[in-house]
Order: C-alpha cells, then sequence, then structure tokens
C-alpha cells in the first residue's frame, strides 16, 4: 500500500515537473520568435511637397498698364541744331511723358545756309518730306505735344507729314516751338488743318538762345494747362 502511494506521488511529481517545463518552453519560444521577427522596412521617404500657395493667399490680379509704360502723353518734336530737342526734353521732365524725335528719312544736311534754302523750297512746293519712323501704340496716348523749329515763319514741312499721318479725333495737340524771333509764324493756322479733330492748346515758343534757362517758363505753361 505505501509503496503504491509512493509511486503515486512520484508519478504526479514528475507530471508536476512535466507540465512546468512545457509551460515555459512555449513562453521562451514565443519570445525567442518576436526578437527574431525582422523589423519592418523603413517608410520611403515621402516625395517633395507640391508647393502650394499659402492658405488665404490669392493669385496676384494682372496689370493692364500698356507695355510702353506711358501716361498717356507723348512728346513728338523735329529738332535740327538740338534747341527744339532741350525743350523736348525739359517738358518729358515735367510731364512724364515718352519723347518721340520725328526723323525724316532722308536726312537733312549740317550746312545751315544750304538747310534755309532747302526748307525755303519744301514750303514753295508745299512738300511733305516723309517720316522715317511711326509712334507705336498711337492710340494709348490722349495728349500729344509738337515741337519744331519755326523757320520761314512757319513750322518745318515735316512736322505736316506727322500730322497727316495720324487720326487726331479725340486727341488733345499742344504746340511748342524754338526760332531766332518769329514764334509760331503762320504754323498755329496751318495745325488744324493737318490735325482734323484735334483740340488745340496755347503753345509755347521759346527763343533758341534762351531754351537752356527756360526751364521755370515751361514748367508755368504745363502748370497752366491743366493736363491732370
Amino acid at each position: 500500500m505505501k509503496v503504491k502511494k509512493f509511486l503515486f506521488l512520484l508519478l504526479a511529481s514528475l507530471l508536476i515537473v512535466f507540465l512546468a517545463a512545457c509551460s515555459g518552453g512555449t513562453s521562451s519560444s514565443g519570445d525567442n520568435e518576436l526578437s527574431a521577427r525582422p523589423s519592418e522596412p523603413n517608410a520611403q521617404p515621402s516625395e517633395a511637397p507640391v508647393s502650394e500657395a499659402p492658405s488665404g493667399s490669392e493669385t496676384p490680379e494682372e496689370t493692364t498698364e500698356p507695355t510702353d509704360g506711358t501716361n498717356g502723353i507723348l512728346i513728338a518734336y523735329f529738332s535740327w541744331s538740338g534747341n527744339t530737342e532741350q525743350m523736348a526734353q525739359m517738358i518729358q521732365a515735367e510731364t512724364g511723358g515718352t519723347l518721340f524725335e520725328i526723323a525724316p528719312a532722308v536726312p537733312y544736311t549740317d550746312d545751315y545756309n544750304e538747310l534755309l534754302d532747302i526748307a525755303q523750297q519744301e514750303q514753295a512746293d508745299d512738300a511733305r518730306p516723309a517720316v522715317a519712323n511711326q509712334v507705336e501704340n498711337w492710340d494709348s496716348y490722349d495728349v500729344i505735344f509738337v515741337g519744331y523749329p519755326d523757320w520761314w515763319s512757319d513750322a518745318h514741312m515735316l512736322i505736316y507729314s506727322f500730322l497727316e499721318a495720324y487720326d487726331w479725333e479725340g486727341k488733345t495737340l499742344i504746340p511748342f516751338c524754338t526760332s531766332g524771333g518769329s514764334a509760331f509764324g503762320r504754323s498755329l493756322d496751318k495745325i488744324p488743318d493737318s490735325a482734323s479733330g484735334a483740340t488745340i492748346l496755347e503753345g509755347l515758343h521759346v527763343s533758341g538762345s534762351r531754351v537752356e534757362g527756360a526751364g521755370e517758363d515751361i514748367a508755368d505753361w504745363i502748370g497752366g494747362l491743366d493736363l491732370t
């Protein structure tokens, strides 16, 4: 009887040991499996973010300013000696307008006496000498200063060629000239026929020898035109 009881206890002890061993082995195997599992590869780098406008920003509006940057004022002139050109530059400084030199297709001689003979003959023939260039974006100008030397009591005939090449309807024309003393001569009476439709404002004459010091006179004249 005692032997059976002893065997029973021995078997029971062995069974407990066996079960404990199995339980410990399963736990260890699980740990080993987890530790041996390779780590997942790092996530692929994200693509560079697409540049976007900051939240709440607006797309800039397109500007409609003229491509030539004008303020609607053109200063067109013909100058042989440089006096009228200098006056045109002074007007440009006061108004911010765009300068345009009226160039003859056939350049004039540098000889003064010969030039006077040519000018007198052109007047006698009522000639229209060809102009070498033209104003771009003519429609963008509302106010046009037109300058010229006064020869033989009239504008150079190239000026009439220029005037007759454009549509003056709705434009404002402002003449200016330089000379040795005859002022505008007949030109103010003739310009309206060559610039039909234009509103002609008061012009300014400056003696050729006084152009350099005429800044104040030019500023006062332009101020009185009320171009704003």
